[in-house]
């Protein structure tokens, strides 16, 4: 591991004597930083433990598919109801060298994923003495221009930002892209590998994706995308904690597998003239999973997913200080777990900005601690009402608040019980603008939980949930 991070810095040394020696290259080096403190009264909402990169939820035989969610079903576990104060460092160094004829991009980008102060973490955290062994990939891609068209086609190459929708898929990801752009309009075609089976292809994670967007009025950009995806013989780790009845017994060993084949079908739009403003996202996910029946394994009938997601923000811009917007989100769930439907909606791989305490929009989401990544609890969807406003102070200093009810979109069962309501949640943003390149920033937020939130605990009774954190972030 050592040698790799070696190897990985003499790479970046190399680059810059090129670009100290040659005109023939061009070196731009980018970075992000975050130095944040914090604290809550419920340890277990900083786990990040609800991945949709990792996890494909659906209901089969009165169990629920879990595979690859850490964090499980106790969101707010009453048994870590105590305050605990932490402190969290995390950091990107990304370099690009370009051609002197803009042809040609090398993209490699370095990540020290978030940790811990103090952590020891088997010698790869930030206890005494640190030297820890943390440093992964996040960006490394070659960009080629089509010659005589500039940079209006590209093609790139390797692990890459996906960018295709903020509900289905943001992050990155490995495959073979084309772009192109002309006039107001732009254009992508893509192919992704999820998952590979080195020994052939019928194991395989592949995905096809198009997006198109463009202004079709002066104030208004439509946009179009629909994502293919084949996931060959995916494991299953099911859990009798079931939708149908949710009981606190252990993890089922399973070894069965499946195939699927999910399309989502989705149409965009931004508007914006000056005072009013909205977007608007509307996602159709189908498709099917097919179980592979092994011998002496209980007979799981197949799936058909039919799930959608909508969005939609509009807001009021007062003056050049303060704007004020709502926003409404619902996210399908699936409502039954014996039958043959999955619907709940399910994202590919993303980040999503709904509030502090349960998804990414914070410091402490930026430093990879959150409940869940993706716009839904479990295979119950959601539903967000929420009433945002932004106030500029003065250049340097920025304010903005919210207050938001939450509920999953079906029901949640569990000790007898059938709830949805999450609760209220009210969040507060300040940003202070120390410099051009430095920001920092204080963030809160606080749920008053409902019943349905109680569901998301150890017991019975789960509580309220604060959230408190101050950082800084340098960004160049």
């Amino acid at each position: 591991m050592r040698n790799k991070i070696l190897i990985s810095i003499l790479i970046f040394f190399i680059l810059i004597s090129f670009a100290g020696t040659a005109a023939a290259i061009d070196v731009k080096f980018h970075g992000n930083m975050w130095q944040t403190i914090g604290t809550t009264d419920y340890a277990s909402t900083l786990q990040g433990g609800h991945k949709s990169g990792k996890t494909d939820f659906f209901s089969y035989n009165n169990m629920l598919n879990i595979e690859g969610d850490k964090g499980g079903y106790n969101f707010l576990d009453s048994k870590k109801n105590v305050s605990t104060f932490f402190g969290l460092t995390k950091a990107r160094l990304r370099c690009e060298a370009t051609t002197d004829d803009g042809l040609a991009k090398f993209v490699y980008g370095l990540e020290v994923g978030t940790m811990n102060w103090g952590d020891k973490k088997e010698n790869k955290g930030f206890g005494l003495s640190g030297d820890g062994v943390n440093q992964e990939t996040r960006f490394a891609y070659l960009q080629l221009a089509i010659p005589g068209l500039g940079d209006n086609q590209l093609v790139r190459a390797g692990l890459q930002p996906t960018k295709i929708n903020q509900w289905v898929w943001s992050e990155t990801a490995a495959g073979l892209t084309y772009h192109g752009k002309h006039e107001e309009a732009r254009w992508m075609l893509g192919w992704y590998r999820g998952d590979e089976d080195r020994a052939g292809n019928s194991k395989d994670d592949d995905y096809y994706v198009a997006k198109i967007e463009g202004k079709v009025l002066p104030d208004l950009t439509l946009g179009l995308f629909a994502i293919w995806a084949e996931l060959g013989d995916n494991n299953i780790a099911g859990n009798n904690i079931a939708s149908a009845d949710w009981t606190d017994t252990d993890v089922i060993e399973d070894t069965r597998e499946y195939d699927a084949q999910y399309y989502y079908i989705g149409t965009t739009s931004n508007f914006d003239n000056g005072m009013l403003f909205g977007n608007y996202d509307f996602i159709y996910q189908g498709g099917d999973i097919e179980f592979i029946h092994d011998a002496g394994l209980a007979e799981a009938h197949d799936l058909d997913r039919k799930a959608w997601l909508g969005n939609l923000t509009l807001g009021y811009k007062f003056n050049n200080k303060f704007k004020l917007y709502g926003n409404v989100l619902y996210v399908s769930g699936d409502d039954d777990p014996n039958d043959n439907d999955a619907e709940n909606f399910d994202s590919i791989d993303v980040d999503v900005k709904v509030g502090i305490i349960f998804f990414k929009d914070s410091l402490l989401a930026d430093c990879d601690r959150y409940v869940s990544d993706a716009p839904y609890l479990q295979d119950k969807g959601l539903i967000n009402y929420a009433l945002t406003g932004e106030y500029k102070i003065d250049k340097n200093h920025h304010l903005r608040g919210a207050a938001r009810y939450l509920q999953t979109a079906e029901d949640m069962k569990r000790f007898d019980k059938k709830e949805k309501d999450l609760g209220t949640e009210f969040d507060i943003w300040y940003t202070y603008k120390y410099n051009k390149y430095v920001k920092i920033k204080v963030e809160g937020a606080y749920l008053a939980a409902g019943k349905g939130a109680d569901l998301l605990a150890a017991s019975s009774d789960g509580g309220n949930v604060f959230k408190l954190a101050a950082g800084v972030q340098f960004k160049f």
